[in-house]
């Protein structure tokens, strides 16, 4: 954003022209930050979906590695009935 420079202000002309200059200035700055704030929710999106889905992904493979070493002495014990039948 460009910053406001005052001038030197000496008679009522100059300032009347600072004021313009300073509403102008103003004006800009405010439609800067209107298409900033527009681009937030966007942004904020991104952001969150980059950090939710990884979380998930994590989540989803911790609770698979846990389900599947849960099942570890089910199929131990499923393995040494066969063994007992076997023999």
């Amino acid at each position: 954003m460009p910053i406001y420079t005052p001038q030197p202000i000496n008679n009522q002309e100059d300032l009347l022209k600072a004021i313009e200059q300073l509403k102008g200035t103003v004006a800009n700055q405010e439609k800067e930050l209107s298409s900033l704030a527009e681009k937030v929710p966007g942004q904020l999106f991104k952001k969150a979906s980059g950090a939710i889905v990884p979380a998930i992904l994590n989540t989803a493979t911790l609770s698979g590695a846990w389900n599947i070493l849960k099942l570890v002495p089910v199929a131990q014990s499923l393995f040494s009935l066969f063994k007992k039948k076997k023999d």
